[in-house]
């Protein structure tokens, strides 16, 4: 029997910082999100996954995937790990991309599946000494913790990675998967014609 690896699109951020849903922002032809899509639809993970809010969900394009909407509004990254889990029990992995990452493409979805094993509860790419949590994948053996954490009110991915069997998969400085949009200024490091998904 195949595995099971979900593919999730974090897409319920504030986006307090860019001062609008930066996920709709238009590059290279596509809502910024759907880069973040197609990477995980072109490895036909299964099933796909947007995570967002009631707020935002109407402005999304019509999508083949399953929703998870938070009842609670930006409760962050690892209360929406902790809420797809709990709602896919009969998943083994979750690729979970956020969807603010213009350079997200299928050749990294690709490379980081190939790091599954029995022994990690995560796999997490590693840039000049810094994680990516939210381009990574997680096993359902990480969700006890989650659940810990959750509880007690933590958000932060790092304490969950802390606590977890982690592989880290180093990439080079220059690579242009990991560039986010956090704020309006951000746009100066990407070509906004190009995709690394063609």
């Amino acid at each position: 029997m195949k595995m099971k690896i979900a593919g999730i699109v974090l897409a319920g951020g504030q986006s307090s910082r860019y001062g609008k849903p930066k996920m709709f922002e238009m590059f290279a032809g596509q809502p910024l999100y759907k880069h973040s899509l197609i990477a995980l639809q072109k490895n036909q993970l299964s099933p796909l996954i947007i995570a967002t809010n009631a707020h935002l969900q109407y402005q999304f394009e019509k999508e083949n995937v399953h929703w998870i909407i938070e009842k609670q509004l930006h409760q962050g990254p690892l209360f929406a790990l902790h809420h797809i889990m709990t709602a896919y029990p009969d998943v083994e992995w979750f690729f979970v991309v956020a969807s603010d990452m213009p350079y997200m493409n299928a050749g990294f979805i690709q490379k980081m599946v190939t790091f599954i094993n029995d022994d990690y509860d995560a796999i997490v790419p590693l840039q000049a000494l810094r994680d990516q949590p939210l381009a990574a994948l997680y096993r359902r053996t990480a969700l006890s913790k989650a659940q810990q954490l959750t509880e007690q009110n933590k958000r932060s991915m790092k304490v969950l990675l802390a606590q977890l069997r982690v592989c880290y998969v180093p990439f080079d400085d220059d690579n242009s998967t990991f560039i986010n949009i956090n704020a309006q200024q951000d746009w100066s490091k990407t070509n906004k014609k190009e995709s690394n998904n063609e």
